[in-house]
């Protein structure tokens, strides 16, 4: 997902700041139904090169009918290469309890990831914010669940525009037939929660979706997903606007100490798309892919996947052969745990990518910096933290990954107690995802911690 210009970037969802969830009967919701008390994070990178302008920033917070609750602007300027992480609830004071969508302005592009974690259950997500130039009339999200081997899903939309968006969503099946559908209205700026439960849908075996979201303004929005498996698990994704014939999925599990991956493919064509995975290890799977249709391929299921603690975590190429618009999801799970985190497949390759934020036993949370070599040749890869510090990994092979975590007993360089942003940058073009997690919450109140995001090209 491209973030290059604007000054204006939407974030779909900062979810409920304190907020007691309180279920309501209207299809159309204005707070969460993931059950939970939520908090959240703001993460923004001023990606600028060094000499680069600094950003002054503001963050307009709407409530779900359109109202502005707040203006605040950070108090300083974040530098050129550096970034910032708001945690809402303590540091932005005058901002009430409750549920809001949010839009965060500034003189420079900016890159965002937000976080968000609840207590009782325990349980954790991010997900990308939403350049403005990239809010669509068409979204897609290939994989959404209803009581599906226990989850569920909701769709949190967000209407860019000052008018009333008129809304439609559509359900459609495995097999490509329609599922259902439904109706609503967005409020001008405000937001809307569709959860599958309250829609007239399948459920269980069936109960597994792709989706299309029709509007007359532009939107932007999340997919929330949810289980009540072990002590709750949650994760988050962004809804697409525009579909690819290429994307990559540089973070695949099977029995990486004890995770696994699932990766789903969306063909939002409207003819048949041949679909290619050609896995880091040679193996290949291919289907061809009916309109609307989704299809979801479960690592562990492939006996051909490496597997393991060693060989266990890989990386994938999809393509659509014959020139169709796809879409790609990533879900990790650790099922002995409870564990789950979704990523956006990356689309866009580059040279330099950023990570709006990584963390060094940062209140107990680490994070893993995930790079795919999307070249033709061994990449050598240099990681520069905002805050100085760098690490570097060499030769690593063409579709091949390495994984730098930033613990100490991996070698990071970071200072304990790091909450910064890092420049990836190689050789080789390159693609990243980010996990998140906490060892140290989970001994204390087990419960899932794990997060992850893409991180983004370099503007």
């Amino acid at each position: 997902m491209s973030h290059r210009l604007s000054r204006v970037m939407a974030i779909a969802l900062v979810i409920g700041l304190l907020a007691a969830l309180v279920p309501m009967v209207a299809l159309a919701q204005t707070t969460t139904k993931a059950p939970g008390t939520w908090v959240s994070s703001i993460n923004i990178q001023n990606p600028t090169d060094a000499g680069g302008e600094a950003a002054n920033v503001s963050i307009n917070f709407y409530t779900a009918d359109g109202t502005l609750a707040l203006n605040f602007p950070l108090s300083s300027a974040i530098a050129d290469g550096g970034s910032r992480s708001i945690f809402v609830p303590s540091e932005v004071p005058n901002l009430a309890d409750g549920q809001y969508s949010a839009v965060i302005q500034s003189n420079v592009p900016l890159l965002v990831v937000a976080n968000s974690s609840s207590t009782a259950p325990s349980t954790a997500g991010a997900y990308n914010g939403i350049d403005a130039a990239e809010a669509g009339t068409l979204l897609y999200f290939p994989g959404t669940y209803n009581d599906y081997y226990g989850f569920r899903s909701e769709l949190v939309l967000q209407n860019t525009a000052a008018t009333t968006a008129n809304v439609t969503i559509r359900f459609y099946s495995n097999t490509g037939a329609s599922a259902g559908s439904t109706n609503g209205t967005i409020p001008g700026n405000g937001s809307r929660v569709y959860a599958l439960e309250d829609l007239a849908l399948p459920t269980g075996t069936a109960g597994i979706f792709s989706v299309q979201v029709e509007s007359n303004t532009p939107l932007v929005g999340v997919c929330n997903i949810w289980s009540p498996t072990m002590y709750g698990e949650y994760s988050d994704y962004n809804a697409y606007t525009t579909g690819t014939t290429m994307a990559y999925a540089p973070s695949l599990l099977n029995e990486y100490y004890g995770y696994v991956s699932a990766l789903t493919v969306q063909n939002i064509d409207t003819a048949d798309a041949t679909i290619k995975v050609t896995y880091s290890n040679g193996t290949v799977e291919t289907k061809t892919l009916a309109p609307r249709t989704s299809v979801e391929y479960y690592q562990p299921n492939n006996p051909n996947l490496p597997k393991g603690n060693t060989a266990g975590i890989f990386s994938a190429k999809v393509e659509s052969t014959n020139g169709r618009n796809i879409v790609v999801l990533v879900n990790q799970e650790d099922k002995s745990k409870g564990l789950l985190a979704s990523y956006n497949a990356p689309i866009q390759a580059a040279t330099t990518v950023n990570a709006p934020v990584v963390l060094k036993t940062f209140y107990g949370w680490f994070s893993a910096v995930t790079v795919q070599n999307v070249g033709t040749g061994p990449a050598n890869i240099t990681v520069a933290y905002s805050s100085g510090q760098s690490r570097s990994a060499s030769n690593v092979p063409a579709n091949g990954t390495y994984n730098f975590i930033q613990m100490a007993s991996d070698g990071d360089p970071l200072p304990d107690g790091s909450s910064v942003s890092a420049k990836i940058s190689a050789n080789q073009p390159l693609v990243v995802t980010v996990n998140e997690n906490s060892d140290d919450r989970y001994a204390e109140a087990p419960g899932d911690y794990l997060l992850a995001y893409t991180a983004v090209p370099a503007p």
